[in-house]
């Protein structure tokens, strides 16, 4: 395949004009997210199924590559990717927009026997017999120029997915599973769409719950206060505390930069940000009690109940050779147990998993609940 290199806004337009009638197109990004909260792009990889294009964004302006993204997401392409979710990150940053109708092969891979985290090297030989070397996974992209073995590296990583997609879309439609798949694809880019709000971060940390209700208050302001400070100055927010220095602030309520070194927090973090932290710890006790609480853990009774149905998710995923994790994730699972007896929807309504997996959830609980009826009525006879 011919490989042309992209670095002007005249060779942008015209990469646009040679895209355009194209409705497929295969891409994937190379970036940098070691000292930024945003990912930097370093390369975009564009290809047909006869030309591969290497665009360089490190020296182009937003305005030189926004008709790159008109191209992309416009809604009559479809993007082949594999493992888009942190190019999906990119796409947001150099365009705040997201495809329209994304092939995700990894996601299609997981639905048609191959292992859900099956990266692309792997699914490439086992489904293709196609060996991909992969020695340039930790270059730096931003560094110029850049080497022949990146180029190379780079171009490899969009060169095959054209072939793979019809590989594994006929796979798809022989097990009649596109409709599961497109479902999946869609559920995808909704995550990167709707990403929890500052104030709803503080859900994420379970332990939370062991906290009273004013220290999880103070929890919810400083969690959503790191994440703001960590996006407007560009910088991992673990750079400002780590998760477990966000437990210990709000649980001894610091006063001194002394007291930041006992909870854990390094020299640099409290010389950059100390004075800071001790404000807000106080500023987050002042705020309201959170609604909701973070939730308790299962009990012990529920914990059991959860292992069996896990067990039921894994023998019907066995069944269907998905993998368990992709039928039902470990927050949906907890959520039906906990939905049951209660007003609340199923997590598992409207999609795909209705079909697939519920049945059988249904099904084992009717019978539990059946036999421990049947074990009441029997000591109550004795």
């Amino acid at each position: 395949m011919n490989v042309q290199w992209i670095d002007s806004h005249t060779l942008v337009l015209k990469l646009c004009e040679q895209l355009q009638g194209q409705s497929r197109l295969a891409v994937d990004t190379e970036f940098v997210r070691t000292n930024t909260y945003f990912s930097q792009p370093g390369l975009i990889q564009v290809a047909t199924d006869s030309t591969i294009y290497l665009i360089d964004p490190t020296g182009l302006r937003r305005a030189d590559i926004a008709p790159l993204g008109d191209r992309l997401f416009a809604a009559d392409v479809q993007l082949l990717m594999h493992s888009a979710g942190e190019d999906l990150d990119v796409f947001r940053g150099l365009w705040n927009r997201l495809p329209v109708n994304l092939f995700d092969t990894q996601i299609a891979a997981s639905f048609v026997g191959f292992d859900r985290q099956s990266g692309l090297q792997r699914l490439l030989k086992n489904a293709l017999d196609i060996d991909l070397a992969k020695e340039e996974t930790r270059s730096d992209w931003l560094k110029r120029p850049l080497s022949e073995s990146q180029l190379h590296y780079a171009a490899e990583d969009v060169r095959y997915l054209h072939k793979l997609a019809d590989v594994l879309e006929d796979k798809l439609i022989t097990l009649d599973r596109m409709d599961w798949f497109q479902q999946e694809s869609r559920a995808l880019i909704t995550r990167y769409e709707n990403r929890p709000a500052d104030d709803q971060l503080y859900l994420g940390f379970g332990a939370g719950w062991k906290l009273k209700p004013q220290q999880q208050a103070a929890l919810r302001y400083l969690a959503g206060w790191r994440e703001r400070t960590a996006r407007e100055i560009n910088t991992p927010k673990t750079f400002i505390a780590k998760d477990a220095n966000l437990y210990g602030l709000v649980e001894n309520r610091p006063k001194s930069k002394g007291q930041l070194a006992e909870i854990g927090l390094q020299s640099s973090q409290i010389r950059k940000y100390g004075d800071q932290l001790i404000e807000q710890v106080e500023i987050g006790y002042q705020q309201p009690i959170p609604d909701p609480l973070i939730p308790r853990p299962l009990s012990k009774s529920q914990q059991r109940f959860y292992k069996e149905l896990r067990k039921v998710v894994s023998d019907q995923a066995e069944k269907l050779q998905i993998p368990a994790d992709l039928l039902s994730s470990k927050a949906n699972l907890v959520d039906y147990l906990l939905s049951r007896g209660t007003s609340a929807a199923s997590p598992y309504a409207g999609g795909w998993r209705e079909q697939a997996v519920q049945p059988c959830l249904d099904a084992y609980c009717e019978s539990s609940d059946h036999e421990a009826n049947q074990h009441e009525d029997s000591a109550a006879h004795d």
